[in-house]
């Protein structure tokens, strides 16, 4: 009975360790890539829309001020 018991044990114990090296061998994958033009895309944007916006607020500001 003490062996059934600890061989249990022993497997419930290993199961994380099995779950660990099925991740690790998907973790070796390689990763999928993007085009450089994609990347180039997006950074135009996002810089774009943050220059944008802060033109706005100046301008939104500056009008404010010609107001009062």
């Amino acid at each position: 009975m003490q062996k059934i018991l600890s061989s249990i044990l022993f497997f419930l114990t290993s199961l994380p360790v099995l779950a660990a090296t099925e991740e690790m061998s998907k973790a070796d994958a390689p990763a999928e890539t993007v085009g450089m033009v994609y990347v180039v895309i997006f950074g135009v944007i996002f810089l774009g829309s943050i220059i944008g916006f802060f033109i706005y607020l100046f301008m939104h500001d500056k009008g404010e001020k010609s107001d009062k």
